[in-house]
């Protein structure tokens, strides 16, 4: 077993640990390295897929909590802009798109962190930008979190939906750019790491109070904006 392998399970354990807990996280923390490890193109579609499996699985656990109707208002733009982002970005350069959603979603970040809350974040005009923004992002480097969790937040979603409701968009969004962005290679999927993390998520989450999940939602965030920025710059 070589340290590569035993690397990225580790790595994709904490991960999905976090996710576990917060609702989001996963790809912010292990996208980076699986990308290193298996390139731009694979390894994105890796952090897709992988995503994917824990939406469905975090989301069975609490799905009472979700919000359908505002995952709804989320998903309708992402998805109608995925498959268009995707082929587009088979083209162009994606990097002044990384650039400027990397930007806003810090900016954000660092208004709610302070207090201060965001009107135009909100509503149906909020949704829709939020969903595009996350579609972009996760097209691009497989971060569909950090937008729609901005928007929640904003919101002032109950701590208890924004979990199921991030999870339940999470597989509406992860299938659509699964499909768009094509097939990819199954046996070097990091199973053994993603079922630690899973088993992980489901003993730590009910350790953590309410009022640690919004400051780490909103950490996460940051940190996924300024990977996403910092990547388009390179």
């Amino acid at each position: 077993m070589s340290s590569e392998f035993l690397l990225v399970s580790g790595v994709v354990a904490l991960s999905a640990v976090v996710q576990g807990v917060a609702g989001m996280g996963f790809a912010l923390l292990c996208a980076p390295f699986l990308i290193q490890v298996f390139g731009p193109t694979e390894g994105v579609k890796q952090v897709v897929l992988l995503s994917l499996v824990l939406n469905v699985v975090y989301f069975g656990r609490e799905m009472r909590g979700a919000r359908f109707k505002d995952a709804l208002s989320l998903l309708l733009p992402s998805l109608f802009v995925t498959p268009l982002l995707a082929s587009w970005l088979k083209k162009f350069s994606p990097d002044a798109l990384l650039v400027v959603a990397g930007t806003i979603t810090i900016i954000s970040a660092l208004l709610l962190a302070f207090g201060l809350r965001m009107t135009r974040l909100e509503g149906r005009a909020g949704a829709i930008g939020a969903g595009v923004m996350s579609a972009a992002m996760n097209v691009a480097g497989g971060l569909a979190g950090p937008a729609v969790a901005m928007y929640a937040v904003s919101a002032r979603w109950p701590v208890a939906s924004i979990r199921p409701t991030l999870q339940l968009f999470g597989i509406g969004i992860n299938t659509v750019t699964l499909l768009s962005l094509g097939s990819l290679k199954m046996h070097h999927l990091p199973w053994i790491g993603l079922i630690l993390g899973i088993a992980g998520g489901f003993l730590l989450a009910p350790m953590i109070s309410s009022e640690r999940v919004r400051p780490l939602i909103l950490g996460l965030a940051l940190l996924g904006g300024t990977w996403i920025a910092f990547k388009g710059l390179l």
